[in-house]
């Protein structure tokens, strides 16, 4: 067991929840990419999509990753019960969104190949593995590592609480140089190298909440200074290689990947401490509908707004219209659900609300 968090710490996540949920939708929105390593072949529409969703929005998923990890093994000790009931929450939390979305979105795709004219070719067990282990829904990995982590969760703990050093040294080793020792399954590694380090942090910063703590309360001119750093990092990896690519694919140079997860790592400390200086009671209550806005984002909602942006947009320039409208109107869903009916919200996002995070944490004190 370790010292639970300051309501500013805990109120700095959920900011910090509602912004790498935004952030997320963008990546997913992202209507171009640079086509060459060349910084002079790329427009300027390229490069500022790049910079904001290939640079500076890929802090998202190790802060995700960092925060399940922490707040598991904040009341983790150990035990085989512990461990037990820590699964059966997960499984209501995380595996029965996973699956509700799953269904949905195999339900439509499949819908829309009837529709099309299109025979499905697929065998009872294709099926079961397309839509139990890699549905169309791209998100859907990220819930998918969660799941494996919950399983290895006594290993995660002895490799972040008994190795110690060793052990994390070995993990970041693996990040820093995308060496993904996990085999596929349905075509995605059964763990990612970045969910299992950032994980394994978490559980490892249970100990060193204090550290969190400090970081809350560095001054704002310190603060500043590491939000330019990321920027200037994030800047530099765009110049350097505006078609970066690690995504499944090893389309980078040693250099532009170690700016990159350089970029990533004084970010994540930077998007923590800069989110901090937010204290507000809309945003606390905004960050209980992200997780929902997470899920419903994507397929089949963004193949339907393509679809009508192709109608009156170029496709480069259609992210910096779909993404605005895509956030308005999941959290607005979120929202009306919210109030006319909660129950069926909960349901769908495993307790994960406006009205559950507001419980968690009210108004934290100023600094």
């Amino acid at each position: 067991m370790s010292a639970s968090l300051s309501p500013r710490a805990k109120q700095t996540f959920q900011t910090v929840s509602l912004l790498a949920t935004v952030m997320v939708v963008g990546i997913h929105y992202r209507s171009v990419t640079c086509d060459s390593d060349l910084l002079s072949h790329a427009t300027a529409n390229q490069l500022s999509q790049e910079f904001l969703l290939g640079g500076i929005a890929r802090v998202a998923v190790p802060m995700f990753a960092f925060a399940a990890g922490l707040f598991y093994f904040q009341s983790f000790n150990g035990t085989w019960a512990c461990y037990w009931k820590k699964l059966q929450q997960r499984i209501r939390s995380v595996a029965f969104p996973y699956f509700m979305i799953a269904s949905v979105a195999i339900v439509f795709w499949l819908s829309v190949k009837k529709w099309e004219g299109e025979v499905v070719q697929l065998s009872f067990s294709q099926l079961l593995s397309m839509w139990w282990l890699r549905p169309p829904v791209e998100q859907l990995w990220f819930l998918r590592d969660l799941m494996v982590l919950v399983l290895i969760a006594p290993i995660v703990s002895l490799v972040a609480h008994r190795l110690r050093q060793t052990g994390l040294v070995v993990v970041a080793l693996l990040w820093f140089g995308e060496i993904q020792p996990f085999p596929h399954v349905a075509g995605w590694y059964l763990l990612n190298n970045e969910t299992l380090l950032f994980f394994t942090l978490g559980c490892a910063a249970t100990k060193r909440t204090d550290l969190l703590e400090q970081i809350c309360q560095l001054p704002v001119s310190v603060k500043f200074g590491l939000f330019v750093a990321w920027m200037g990092l994030a800047l530099g990896r765009t110049l350097m290689q505006p078609n970066f690519d690690l995504w499944y694919v090893s389309q980078y140079s040693w250099t532009s990947l170690w700016l990159q997860k350089l970029s990533i790592t004084v970010g994540c400390v930077a998007f923590f401490a800069v989110a901090s200086q937010v204290h507000s009671v809309w945003v606390s209550q905004w960050s209980g509908a992200a997780f929902f806005v997470y899920l419903v984002h994507e397929f089949p909602l963004r193949a339907i707004l393509i679809k009508l942006a192709d109608r009156v947009l170029p496709t480069p320039i259609q992210f910096w219209f779909t993404f605005p409208a895509v956030v308005i109107l999941c959290f607005a869903l979120a929202m009306l659900l919210n109030r006319w009916a909660p129950a069926v919200l909960a349901l769908f996002t495993g307790g994960r609300t406006p009205d559950s995070a507001m419980r968690i944490v009210r108004t934290a004190p100023a600094p």
